[in-house]
């Protein structure tokens, strides 16, 4: 690789400037780690590999490397649950995710959790997806900048990264799962190289460059068809070779063995360990298995290693990298010591044979979760600090996507009596990857405590999420009729929308739309509240109910932050990450899309989206002026700057989302008609001014073209508050 580009890679892709690649482990302990590897006997070496089992060696000191899930919070009981992923990604605000990585990485290592499976920085094309809810979004910019926070946040920066109180972050599923034929779950998929790179493969590039992420997962799927965990193309040639990255890989779940019993891509047990070690695979997780043969990394490789069927050499190489992890979170240093119960060489008896049940997996109390917690555990779990930035997180994630006639926020004084309708407003949702909370604000609650004794806050189901019964719609149109005002908690929950549970259409399941058209014909005002996974079809919704916000689901905190936004005490600045659809028929569909070869019509239909990618309103405005380019022409390798000026137009403070989107007029491969490649979250006071700064230059303009490249010509420079509202300049590079 040419040394200008390495440069450049470093410095892609960041709201701000890299200075420098983060290395992923330092290499100061590699002369132990070859020391222990020499003392190690075959069996030794592989019971360093499993993940999510227990990997210590007490003969040699060799610590536990435990793991675990921390999509949105550490997967334990009485762990902060924050929001989940998409609305994490709603919140347009690294800085913000960063602190909240920082909380969660504590929390984790007060459990005695080293190595969490997260972020997911798979760019969703298609909303069907079950993993939609996992997910940062549809752009790939957007995607990498909340990932890298998230990253940046969990293992820390600086003298902190890797300390006691943060831990290894993974970054998911490499690569392309995001854009899956029919929404399915571990599609196959073929994708060229150019959309590969341009798209997919951009988030995990600023994971690597921007935040040193040191461990990755492959994806479950076929890409191209080859298994991921076995497919040299995106394991070497890109990741190790392209990137020079030299992280710790992880399996996903029984993927390893997968690549025989799914794919039949090799003709044994013994061939797909050795293809997934000779793809650079270091750790395997196979989640609810005890010592048995069903584990690729177990005792059919150890044979296989006597046989001369696979080198010993790739199980060093897998060893050597388990190895520097431990080093470099300082596990053999840690103030608890090496635990024998997690050496299953020396004590076979503590070895769990066969499967486990799923229940026990879930709640990671015999076969997952495998670490020490610390003395002071509850201490640090019960911190306030970390139920109010989950708060935080929660009020910056919601965002309002209609607001007729300024109905939002609600006047207690005019509203004496409030209806709380809906199979959401009671009912703990918290989406996939979920602990159980030491506590959860339902939208009831929520509504209720805030209102105290100025109103009369009341609650009707209405309906269930899952069937479709009709039975509660009467006594919730009654008490609709007794009410000043109807607030609808819909959407979706951990049965509709998670992983393996794809969907064939967006609408509203049960008999919600039932429940909403019958509290509308009372003619009472209304406000949805929408809790899910993916965007759903709420066209009649959109038209015919005067106020909406998502949210997505909002972790512990959600009937406080959702009561705080109604009532005005917290004005919402949300936007949306990915596309809202009219209907399933317009999926795939999202905003950076290439244009089409002729108008799109569509019979009885509008081809727009209901919502657009970077959309949500305020409850103040914002005018954006006084565009300018400091240098109307630059060179290929030149920088520039634009400025603008950002004005609180309205009468209530509040924070909005500056997005710059740019568009590669003529190109040799036809770029999008928008990609975003800056967004800044700006607070302003009523009436108050603030002037914003983009730098213009290679991260923003180049485009992948068998490498990274600025061609010439003129460049759209489009900045706005969504992907819609857009003013332009034009930028010639020369």
């Amino acid at each position: 690789m040419k040394m200008e580009l390495l440069l450049s890679w470093i410095l892609l892709f960041t709201v701000g400037v890299i200075e420098a690649q983060i290395p992923v482990f330092p290499d100061k302990y590699d002369a132990r780690i070859k020391q222990l590897i020499n003392q190690m006997t075959l069996e030794e070496k592989v019971f360093q590999l499993p993940s999510e089992y227990p990997n210590a060696n007490a003969r040699l000191g060799i610590p536990n490397l435990s793991a675990n899930e921390c999509l949105h919070g550490i997967r334990m009981k009485q762990a902060t649950v924050f929001p989940q992923a998409i609305a994490m990604a709603s919140t347009w605000d690294p800085e913000l995710i960063e602190r909240m990585g920082n909380v969660v990485a504590k929390e984790s290592r007060a459990f005695g959790i080293h190595h969490c499976f997260t972020p997911m920085l798979s760019v969703v094309r298609d909303v069907r997806w079950g993993r939609t809810e996992e997910s940062f979004g549809e752009d790939p910019f957007l995607v990498g900048n909340i990932g890298a926070a998230y990253i940046n946040g969990l293992q820390g920066r600086g003298n902190e990264r890797f300390d006691r109180n943060h831990i290894i972050a993974t970054a998911k599923h490499f690569v392309a799962d995001g854009e899956p034929m029919a929404g399915g779950n571990g599609a196959s998929m073929y994708v060229s190289e150019y959309t590969l790179q341009n798209v997919h493969l951009y988030p995990f590039r600023m994971a690597i460059e921007n935040a040193g992420v040191g461990s990755i997962m492959p994806a479950h799927h076929l890409l191209n068809g080859i298994p991921c965990h076995g497919n040299k193309h995106i394991m070497i040639d890109i990741l190790r070779n392209q990137y020079h990255w030299n992280g710790l890989v992880v399996s996903d779940n029984n993927d390893i063995r997968a690549m025989k019993t799914t794919f039949n891509y090799q003709p044994d047990f013994i061939a797909v360990a050795k293809k997934a070690l000779e793809a650079g695979v270091y750790e395997e997780l196979s989640m609810s298995q005890g010592w048995t043969d069903f584990r690729m990394f177990g005792d059919n490789l150890i044979q296989a290693v006597h046989n001369g069927q696979i080198s010993e050499r790739l199980v060093d190489n897998a060893v050597t990298m388990v190895l520097r992890a431990k080093f470099s979170l300082g596990l053999f240093e840690s103030d608890i010591p090496v635990n024998e119960k997690f050496d299953l060489i020396k004590h076979p008896e503590n070895r769990p044979s066969g499967s486990l049940s799923q229940e026990d997996a879930e709640h990671y109390e015999k076969a997952t979760y495998v670490g020490e917690p610390r003395k002071d555990y509850k201490e640090i779990i019960y911190d306030k600090s970390h139920q109010d930035l989950a708060l935080e997180v929660a009020h910056k994630a919601t965002i309002l996507l209609k607001n007729q006639n300024h109905l939002l926020p609600l006047n207690l004084s005019k509203y004496k009596k409030i209806a709380i309708i809906g199979p959401n407003a009671v009912d703990m949702r918290l989406g996939g990857y979920s602990a159980q909370p030491k506590y959860y604000v339902s939208i009831f609650e929520g509504i209720k405590k805030f209102a105290g004794s100025q109103s009369d806050v009341r609650f009707a189901k209405g309906c269930d999420i899952m069937n479709d019964s009709t039975n509660l719609i009467p006594a919730a149109v009654e008490l609709a009729k007794q009410s000043d005002i109807c607030i609808l908690a819909l959407g979706g929950s951990e049965e509709t929308c998670r992983e393996n549970e794809d969907a064939d259409n967006l609408n509203l399941t049960g008999r919600q739309m039932d429940l909403v058209q019958a509290i509308y014909a009372t003619g009472k005002p209304c406000v949805v509240i929408l809790l899910n996974g993916r965007p759903m079809s709420i066209e009649w919704i959109a038209e015919k109910i005067p106020a909406i916000l998502e949210g997505w689901y909002l972790g512990q905190e959600t009937g406080t932050a959702l009561a705080d936004i109604i009532f005005g005490k917290v004005n919402p600045s949300g936007k949306l990450p990915i596309t809202f659809p009219r209907n399933v028929g317009q999926v795939p569909l999202f905003y950076n899309k290439l244009q089409t070869g002729r108008p799109r019509k569509i019979f009885q239909s509008d081809p727009e989206p209901l919502f657009p990618f970077g959309y949500g309103l305020s409850y103040t405005s914002f005018a954006i002026d006084q565009i300018k380019l400091k240098d109307k022409t630059i060179s290929p390798d030149g920088k520039t700057a634009l400025t603008m000026t950002i004005k609180n137009t309205g009468n209530m403070d509040g924070e909005e989302v500056v997005q710059l989107y740019i568009h590669d007029l003529v190109s040799e491969f036809v770029r999008p008609l928008k990609e975003l490649r800056g967004f800044q979250k700006v607070f302003l006071k009523a009436g108050e001014s603030k002037t914003i700064r983009f730098e213009i230059g290679k991260k923003q303009l180049e485009y992948w073209n068998e490498k990274w490249v600025v061609e010439p010509g003129a460049f759209e420079l489009m900045v706005g508050t969504n992907s819609v509202d857009l003013k332009k300049v034009i930028l010639e590079v020369k």
